[in-house]
């Protein structure tokens, strides 16, 4: 991964540019629902329309510079990973030129136009989230642990105490999952081969009557991707369901628990709604996390792939 990462040093003032901006809209996001509980412990106590349109105003702002800043950091975000990858397909396709017939037949053709061309769309895709949501998410979850530890210590000690539980989940899946996205890029290879062989020598196929042979030939290779497929999609799709049924129970938790402390008066109304929102702000955040690993996962072992190739010594012979 790490040639093919070195490729995101030309752009590096591009993103720390996307990083301050995507840390502004994030941090805006984190501001509407402290300003929320504000406006229901606070400003509506007071009976004044015009405190409560000022406020409101002042959420309006907010959301909309959030939505502002995020847009603009997404977009740069994709022209980064659109520059990145371009450079990357360029060298790679440079590199495959100047190999020799045994290298390419190492590779086999195939599997060298599905390194151009698959592979490569996995770095892209893996560039472009890690900007996204490889900002946003950690600052959400980190920035409202830290503000609900204010608002409500108690209730934030049950968010923190499902977190271990989900550091795990993702970490082993996600080390399940690169070893098979690996094979599912090499049996991806074989049915590219089969496709190309049929269409090149057809006229041959027709000739001599094989049309059924290969027909069964690619029901084979065709079969094999779909299982290699679907095994990883079985492994990686564990991921969100084990998430929401961690996160849901703590949201059930919160709830009973935030029900029973405003009932004794220990907190207020205000703090438990600002307290539920930051809940689904970090909830979205650790499914944001859980697919870049998953994106990951797939892009490690499409680098591999590339940096097999990038790697290779010239064959003169």
């Amino acid at each position: 991964m790490n040639k093919v990462l070195a490729y995101l040093k030309p752009y590096r003032g591009s993103m720390l540019y996307g990083l301050f901006i995507k840390i502004i809209g994030t941090l805006l996001d984190l501001g509407l629902p402290w300003v929320l509980a504000y406006i229901i412990d606070e400003v509506i106590p007071y009976k004044k329309i015009s405190y409560i349109l000022l406020w409101g105003l002042v959420m309006i702002l907010l959301s909309i510079g959030a939505r502002t800043f995020n847009i603009k950091a997404n977009r740069n975000a994709s022209k980064v990973a659109k520059d990145a990858v371009k450079t990357l397909r360029h060298d790679l396709y440079k590199k495959i030129q100047s190999l020799s017939g045994a290298q390419i037949d190492y590779f086999t053709i195939p599997s060298l136009e599905s390194r151009l061309t698959s592979d490569t769309y996995n770095i892209h895709s893996m560039i472009s989230m890690v900007q996204r949501l490889g900002v946003r998410s950690p600052i959400l979850l980190i920035g409202g642990i830290a503000i609900t530890s204010t608002l409500e210590p108690v209730l934030t000690l049950v968010l923190v105490g499902i977190f271990p539980f989900l550091v795990l989940v993702v970490f082993y899946i996600s080390k399940k999952g690169i070893p098979i996205y690996v094979q599912v890029q090499s049996s991806a290879d074989s049915l590219i081969r089969v496709v190309r062989e049929n269409i090149s020598g057809i006229r041959v196929i027709k000739a001599l009557s094989k049309t059924p042979y290969e027909k069964e030939r690619f029901k084979k290779v065709n079969r094999e991707v779909a299982n290699k497929e679907l095994k990883a999609g079985m492994t990686m799709a564990v991921t969100d369901p084990m998430m929401s049924l961690l996160l849901n129970l703590g949201l059930t938790l919160v709830v009973v628990i935030g029900a029973y402390r405003v009932n004794s008066g220990s907190t207020e109304p205000g703090k438990i709604v600002a307290f539920l929102s930051y809940f689904t702000l970090m909830l979205n955040a650790v499914i944001g996390i859980t697919r870049i690993f998953v994106i990951y996962s797939k892009a490690s072992a499409s680098a591999a792939r590339i940096e097999e190739v990038l790697v290779l010594e010239e064959d003169l012979k």
